[in-house]
């Protein structure tokens, strides 16, 4: 059985204070309050209460005073090297929309699973915001609620690993939204060539056809460079500085893709992304929104929900229709098998479901049809003199 922590009582002034060593054999004090409001009597028994304490919970020895909420922050910053702009930015909103709740000098010890829940509640409830002259009354949606307290959730995490919290408060609290909408639009290649011949310059085609046929995501699309592309195997591979994931990916390039990269490169040698600066603005996320809304427009084409997410999911619903490997497309798209069962499985679409009814007969030689058409004209031609040398054998 451990042995329980000595604890001695001590005066510090007019103040009792609590003495005890630390798991490095170095001497903590804590303090018990003015002798003015407490007796010794009542001191010796606080004293034993921080010994059982220490004995249950020994990383609370090591630690001083909890960091308040705003003090945290910043040492969750710090221990996250990894972590890039956006998502330390993301961070920090959910913290000050968290501290805007508590109070920035709020320690973090006392917050409560109570406080968390009714922080929770707080944000699923209507707003009412000023507009222009008008109130009105907004709510956020259950995705950006669960957005919030995924981030701070994380926050406290590192407190608990790090042996400031004893449990996370936002342990019980749902960062994952209830329901997921699954009926996002699948653009087909007809529809996404229209798109990409209203496309302002060549960046922009790359930029959304490595999101459409490669599942990058929009960051790793940016931060694509030419070296990373085999010419000669048609793949394209993403080191880990690039990845989300931070594990370096090889993704197969689709014909259509292949050929517009080919195309661009023999027309920009001297760029080193794959999605020049000068053509994309790569800071501006609004901005880029703005600007595939023109194209879609130019193109005749109604704006879906999530547009690059939304092709992002349609790539990664086409590998799964060619790929008979769940682990394959998981690993070419970059995402865990939980990911993409929450968020990439879509509807099942009509076509499938004629695959089992047999309404549609002529299904399979309708993708023949379409993948004889993605070919390049080299290797059409190479299955072409295979098939005569095999027919002047017969003969």
């Amino acid at each position: 059985m451990a042995e329980k922590p000595k604890v001695k009582l001590s005066s510090n002034g007019d103040y009792w204070q609590a003495c005890y060593y630390d798991s490095l054999g170095r001497r903590r004090a804590r303090s018990l309050g003015p002798k003015s409001e407490i007796s010794r009597r009542q001191a010796l028994v606080l004293c034993e209460r921080l010994g059982i304490e220490l004995l249950t919970q020994p990383l609370k020895a090591d630690v001083g005073r909890p960091p308040s909420m705003a003090e945290w922050i910043e040492t969750f910053i710090t221990l996250k090297p990894d972590l890039g702009d956006r998502a330390q930015q993301s961070y920090r909103k959910a913290a000050d929309k968290f501290m805007d709740f508590i109070g920035t000098t709020t320690r973090i010890d006392r917050i409560t699973a109570t406080v968390a829940a009714e922080w929770f509640a707080s944000l699923s409830a209507p707003q009412t915001v000023k507009v222009g002259q008008k109130q009105v009354e907004r709510v956020l949606s259950a995705s950006t609620v669960a957005h919030y307290c995924r981030h701070v959730r994380c926050i406290l995490n590192e407190a608990v690993h790090q042996g400031v919290l004893p449990v996370n408060p936002f342990a019980r609290i749902r960062t994952q939204p209830k329901k997921i909408d699954r009926g996002w639009v699948y653009v087909n290649r007809e529809v996404f060539a229209s798109v990409l011949a209203a496309c302002r310059n060549d960046g922009w085609r790359c930029f959304i056809a490595l999101q459409r046929f490669a599942a990058l995501r929009k960051g790793e699309a940016l931060e694509a460079r030419w070296f990373m592309i085999d010419w000669q195997q048609r793949t394209l591979t993403l080191p880990e500085s690039v990845t989300k994931t931070n594990q370096e990916r090889m993704v197969p390039l689709d014909p259509v893709l292949f050929d517009l990269l080919k195309a661009c490169r023999r027309d920009r040698c001297d760029t080193d992304f794959i999605v020049p600066g000068n053509q994309v603005d790569r800071r501006s996320g609004s901005n880029q929104h703005s600007r595939l809304r023109v194209a879609l427009k130019k193109a005749g084409v109604q704006p879906w929900e999530d547009l690059f997410q939304t092709l992002r999911r349609n790539a990664v619903q086409d590998f799964r229709d060619k790929l008979k490997d769940p682990w394959a497309v998981t690993a070419i798209a970059g995402h865990s098998e939980e990911v993409e069962r929450k968020y990439y499985l879509g509807r099942v679409r009509q076509t499938d479901m004629d695959r089992i009814t047999g309404a549609s007969k002529d299904d399979c030689f309708e993708r023949l049809v379409e993948r004889w058409n993605s070919l390049p004209q080299e290797g059409k031609d190479a299955i072409l003199a295979i098939v005569n040398k095999h027919a002047d054998g017969a003969k």
